[in-house]
């Protein structure tokens, strides 16, 4: 129920200090709720070297970056590692979140709000060592009977994209490797940089699968959800280039990746 103004104005004309108080808890009781503030988040993956976990604390070729930038800007934000698909699937669906490391490809150029580059991603295609195997053009690899894929990782989308009608998708990298080596698909299209933990975490040896074709790349970048405000983002800009000019940045990139070369420009 409203009350008009007026009203109170007349009731309260020898009860002002009572009236007052009246009034204040009717403005508490009916008038609008402030919005919470939002809470930022950030997202990442198990995907060593270059963002992971281990006994719990934060490590990687990304989180490094990512630490020192939040150090740069006065952050201390937690770094909350999940499933790929999953965390894909959250920064897309609002509030302030960012998730890392993202490849950045023309699909998923409008989705998000983009701080990087930060590492760059090798996309080459595998097959168990010693079986035979090659491929010397994309087309041999579009003939074969099945191509793994992780779901929702850039190799996903950027095979779709060549016209790709054999991929079969899996939840995880370790998935694809066992389907891979019990020889129920023909090759596996992943990104090269974190074969060898992913292969150790599956137990199997780095010498079993091998490169048959290797032939994309792409740079990997924090990607903010679209709800997250430009000043942010372009705060966190900021902090990386400071880091690229001031020889930061290269530091930590040789530290993880000591034979890859850092991408500096934009």
């Amino acid at each position: 129920m409203f009350l008009r103004f007026g009203f109170w104005r007349q009731a309260c004309r020898h009860t002002a200090r009572p009236c007052r108080w009246l009034l204040c808890l009717l403005m508490v009781a009916i008038g609008p709720t402030l919005p919470a503030q939002a809470q930022q988040r950030l997202l990442s993956e198990e995907f060593a070297p270059i963002n992971f976990s281990e006994n719990g604390e934060a490590k990687g070729l990304a989180v490094e970056v990512v630490q020192e930038i939040q150090r740069r800007l006065k952050k201390e934000l937690p770094i909350e590692f999940q499933p790929w698909a999953r965390a894909y699937r959250e920064v897309q669906l609002g509030g302030e979140t960012a998730l890392f490391s993202m490849a950045r490809t023309p699909g998923r150029e409008r989705l998000f709000k983009w701080v990087g580059p930060v590492v760059t991603f090798y996309s080459s295609i595998y097959a168990p060592a010693r079986g035979g195997l090659r491929l010397r053009s994309m087309d041999d690899a579009k003939r074969a009977k099945s191509v793994l894929v992780v779901r929702d990782w850039y190799t996903s989308e950027e095979l779709s994209q060549l016209g790709f009608r054999n991929l079969v998708s899996v939840a995880d990298p370790q998935a694809a490797i066992r389907m891979l080596l019990a020889q129920r698909a023909d090759y596996f299209a992943t990104e090269r940089l974190s074969m060898p933990k992913i292969m150790a975490q599956a137990g199997v040896p780095e010498d079993a699968l091998e490169i048959v074709y290797s032939y994309a790349s792409a740079e990997g970048y924090i990607a903010f959800s679209r709800d997250t405000p430009d000043r942010v983002v372009q705060a966190w800009q900021r902090a990386l280039d400071a880091m690229k000019r001031d020889g930061s940045f290269a530091a930590i990139y040789k530290r993880w990746l000591p034979q890859d070369s850092p991408p500096i420009k934009r």
